[in-house]
């Protein structure tokens, strides 16, 4: 189960009370002169689940920049994406995995992507296991992204879009994940088709609740998920922080994370709410 929640969780990557059922939430107080809005996104959704809240277009209008995690916008956003997920020296991943492993992991491959380890196997584990799991646990072809959408009302609008943290950044948390662990989690999101799914589409249930606290709590009541916070959710929403105070007090700022950031004690709505600023749900 520890495989399948990162797996899960790098395709994203919550039940207090009925007022907190939002995925946006406005940030006032503390000096601001005006309010800015941080909303919580799924990276990856079929456009069957796909849906926006009706209040999101209104206050992200009202802003003058959005901030993403990273800023999609880099004209070298995908050299430097492809740089990160290459293994060092393009070395191919086929001679670690067993017989029957490179066999999973090639037809799979070819099932998906129509090429296979010989032309892959330069990704590094991780890399691989979150293409197989979007093309694996997504019931359409094309699926959804918030990223995506938000970057459209951005551009109609001409608003200025930045990120919160590196690609680089964004990419290296994964050394947290040894190379073995990395082939554990290739090979476990192959063999463990269903039960992905499932997980996800729990997770997608979660999510469509608009109960931040909710989703949290599902993605740490999985087993040994707390091994994984610390670098997938905790250290960045930290490091987060100033990032967002240095933008949200020159002007209004539309904010867009994974909503696995805004939940729990060190989420980034309690984390704002400790700094003084007032936090509330757009309902």
């Amino acid at each position: 189960m520890k495989k399948l929640v990162l797996s899960s969780f790098l395709m994203l990557f919550i039940s207090l009370s009925f007022a907190q059922n939002s995925l946006l939430w406005k940030i006032s107080g503390n000096s601001l002169e005006t309010p800015s809005y941080l909303f919580g996104t799924i990276h990856v959704i079929c456009p069957d689940d796909f849906f926006l809240p009706e209040t999101l277009q209104p206050k992200l209008e009202h802003c003058q920049q959005v901030l993403l995690e990273i800023d999609m916008t880099d004209p070298t956003l995908m050299q430097k994406m492809q740089a990160g997920m290459m293994n060092p020296n393009m070395k191919n991943i086929k001679g670690d995995l067993s017989v029957e492993d490179l066999k999973a992991v090639d037809e799979a491959l070819k099932q998906t992507m129509g090429v296979g380890i010989d032309q892959m196997g330069i990704l590094k584990p991780w890399a691989l296991s979150t293409i197989l799991s979007i093309q694996l646990c997504l019931e359409c072809k094309q699926p959804a992204q918030y990223e995506a959408k938000i970057m459209e009302l951005a551009k109609a609008k001409q608003l200025p879009i930045a990120g919160l943290e590196t690609v680089e950044e964004q990419l290296a948390m994964f050394d947290n994940v040894s190379y073995e662990e990395q082939l554990e989690l290739l090979t476990e999101t192959i063999n463990s088709i269903e039960k992905n799914k499932a997980l996800f589409t729990k997770m997608v249930e979660t999510y469509k609740e608009q109960d931040t606290d909710k989703l949290y709590e599902f993605i740490m009541q999985q087993d040994d998920m707390e091994e994984f916070a610390e670098f997938l959710l905790d250290n960045r929403n930290i490091k987060w922080i100033p990032v967002l105070e240095s933008h949200m007090t020159k002007q209004a700022c539309f904010i867009a994370v994974g909503a696995g950031h805004l939940g729990g004690e060190k989420g980034l709505i309690k984390l704002l709410k400790k700094e003084g600023y007032t936090v509330e749900a757009v309902k």
